[in-house]
């Protein structure tokens, strides 16, 4: 697929996959390819997209290793007891990719290779080594998404980099 990212607005934040084919049907394409691997229904999930213009020497994500997701109290502290074994899918238009501790499982849709990944799942960004617009999209289970979280269902207004000093950035 020969998608020009530069064109799409910054992403969405964690949306159904109809608010998803509404908002951002550009990445449409890649979502339909990867339903028939879902492990639940598609009604069970949410979408979230980032659109990066990368440089040299930005992260796209936290670049020290860290797990998505994990459930936390109403104070934010962590409660790994609550972790399931739900996976969470992962597609990215190209470098940088998401670098993880331990091989991931792969699915091949067709025209798409997508991860597949769950809350243990170490994982951290790799620095970009070019000039880049990168589309990241991440599928998540609905029941994975805390209640104070803002902005669901909605068009994304920004979309962060970090840059090299990795010890400053955990979560």
């Amino acid at each position: 697929m020969d998608q020009d990212w530069s064109k799409s607005h910054n992403g969405i934040m964690l949306c159904t996959f109809e608010q998803t084919r509404e908002l951002m049907p550009e990445v449409m394409p890649m979502l339909d390819e990867l339903i028939p691997h879902l492990e639940h229904d598609i009604d069970e999930y949410v979408v979230d997209v980032k659109i990066h213009m990368l440089m040299p020497g930005e992260y796209p994500c936290i670049p020290n290793w860290h797990l998505d997701f994990v459930p936390r109290d109403k104070d934010r502290k962590k409660i790994p007891s609550q972790i399931t074994g739900d996976k969470m899918y992962l597609w990215v238009s190209g470098a940088p990719y998401t670098e993880f501790k331990k091989d991931p499982v792969k699915i091949e849709t067709g025209e798409f290779t997508w991860t597949e990944f769950t809350q243990r799942d170490l994982h951290r960004g790799v620095k970009s080594e070019i000039h880049t617009w990168r589309c990241f999209i991440r599928v998540i289970p609905k029941k994975f998404i805390h209640p104070g979280t803002l902005n669901v269902g909605t068009v994304r207004r920004h979309t962060q980099v970090y840059i090299e000093e990795p010890d400053l950035f955990r979560w």
